[in-house]
């Protein structure tokens, strides 16, 4: 990886994939990359499984963006939006945003745009009538109802979930903004776009949405306010390899 250029362009968007599992001394080599109060944050967690998983997502972002930035991973900074996006200190133009699902992380990085990302691995939603009537717009709820094949429905959902919630990590309001006030396509057939943000169909055509297979049953999505840019993808890698091919 040391030949990559990691640093995203004007016309890119960098996506990471990092599976959140590796041995002891690997995971004790990604806790030490932890500033104080997320190495406090890690040990809150009742699991260790969650301990763990916190440590190498958390590690994982400190060491991709150490790199962009060239500095020692415990010497990145961040601050945090109103709504509690994290961000880089210093006026930096690199944004990014993360996501895990499962057993796996994602990670986006690009320039001069609010961007965001998220990730689920394919699973039964039981009650998926009820959950996307609850949370999706009128048309996507009728539009994923209206499909017969469970595990199309199942995909279709997933679609539609990251889509949505990639947006919503993108402005940074979490659930501040109901998921029923803005509509995406989510078709397996039709390209990823919004089709209206509330009310509003101009502003849905200043933002892009982008699809993602990071890696086998999961899928993921982007959001960011600007042209469609080129991604470029890495991985899926494990910790170790992260950690000594950077």
């Amino acid at each position: 990886m040391n030949d990559i250029d990691l640093v995203p362009g004007h016309t890119e968007v960098h996506v990471w994939a990092v599976w959140l599992n590796a041995p002891a001394e690997v995971s004790h080599a990604y806790r030490c990359l932890l500033s104080p109060s997320e190495v406090a944050r890690a040990d809150r967690f009742v699991f260790d499984y969650l301990t763990r998983s916190y440590e190498f997502s958390q590690g994982a972002l400190r060491l991709l963006l150490a790199h962009l930035l060239q500095c020692q991973p415990r010497d990145v900074g961040f601050e945090f939006g109103p709504r509690g996006k994290p961000m880089l200190q210093g006026g930096s133009r690199i944004r990014f945003n993360m996501a895990h699902s499962g057993g796996l992380a994602l990670y986006a990085f690009t320039v001069d745009s609010e961007i965001g990302v998220d990730v689920e691995e394919l699973r039964d939603i039981p009650e998926i009538a009820q959950v996307a009537s609850h949370y999706f717009s009128r048309a996507e709820a009728a539009e994923l109802l209206s499909i017969g094949d469970k595990i199309s429905a199942r995909d279709a959902f997933f679609r539609c979930w990251t889509r949505k919630e990639a947006y919503i990590k993108a402005i940074g309001d979490g659930l501040y903004l109901p998921l029923d006030q803005f509509q995406v396509t989510f078709s397996r057939d039709a390209p990823a776009k919004f089709v209206h943000i509330g009310d509003d169909v101009s502003a849905a055509a200043e933002w892009t949405l982008q699809h993602l297979d990071p890696a086998p049953n999961y899928l993921g999505a982007l959001a960011y306010q600007a042209a469609p840019r080129n991604i470029v993808f890495h991985g899926p890698l494990n910790p170790g390899q992260l950690l000594n091919g950077i």
